[in-house]
């Protein structure tokens, strides 16, 4: 009789690792507390230097019509094309997510590394010329688009890695639930979610401050360090036995 067949690398790593199985690596509260500390890494150049935010699109919106009516158009401009940059770079991303999958491969390492590309033409422009930081900052906010596009989800929630008012509302809202009932999405305990939304605020918060702290060293500190993180989760991605892509579909609560 012969020996069993030996299952595929991948198979042997999935049944060491069962949560694999159901969740990409994308998906993972640390993946999510990571992008959330790029996303705060980028707001902390832009909002010091362009009084925009890179990712904050509400805030943008806002500050967008509040000039607008003041007449404060040196103000009310770079809002509104911060605002366009970030639903363009949302659109391109859209449109290179598809080609890939079309292709049958997974778009996360090509993303990751083209938002390194950019970001480190970013953190040149920043230290190296004398260029007006509102150019700069629409370009981070081009990529902020595409970075929020790309990578929305844990564990097949929707939570946006580059929006922070729906993240506060749910950490609070699964913090309230797990008085009522431990039991939450996808049959982990409410306290568990309340956590990882806590966690990605923790990052938005974090990269900021230290964005904020890395820009006092040398202009453009901060989008060099997101830089870094982008090509470390590609190459994350890259190393993983499984794709690495977020699922399609996903739920909100």
């Amino acid at each position: 009789m012969s020996a069993p067949a030996t299952p595929p690398s991948d198979v042997q790593y999935v049944h060491k690792h069962p949560e694999v199985i159901r969740f990409p690596l994308m998906e993972q509260p640390f993946i999510g507390f990571l992008l959330a500390f790029v996303a705060g890494l980028l707001n902390a150049w832009t909002l010091a230097h362009a009084d925009t935010f890179a990712t904050v699109q509400s805030g943008n919106v806002v500050s967008s019509g509040f000039y607008l009516v003041d007449g404060d158009w040196a103000k009310f401009t770079p809002a509104i094309v911060s605002v366009l940059c970030f639903g363009v770079g949302s659109a391109l991303s859209g449109v290179l997510m598809t080609a890939f999958l079309r292709s049958g491969r997974s778009f996360t390492p090509g993303m990751l590394f083209a938002l390194f590309a950019l970001l480190v033409i970013g953190t040149l422009l920043a230290a190296l010329t004398d260029m007006d930081p509102r150019y700069i900052a629409f370009g981070v906010s081009f990529v902020a688009g595409g970075l929020g596009n790309s990578f929305h989800k844990n564990h097949g929630m929707l939570y946006g890695a580059v929006a922070v008012t729906f993240v506060v509302q749910m950490a609070f809202n699964f913090l309230m639930q797990s008085a009522f009932s431990k039991k939450g999405v996808n049959g982990e305990p409410n306290i568990y979610w309340s956590g990882v939304f806590f966690l990605v605020l923790l990052g938005f918060a974090g990269g900021g401050a230290i964005g904020f702290l890395a820009d006092t060293w040398f202009n453009g500190a901060s989008i060099a360090f997101a830089a870094l993180l982008c090509a470390i989760l590609g190459i994350m991605s890259l190393r993983q036995p499984r794709d690495p892509d977020p699922t399609p579909g996903g739920r909100f609560v």
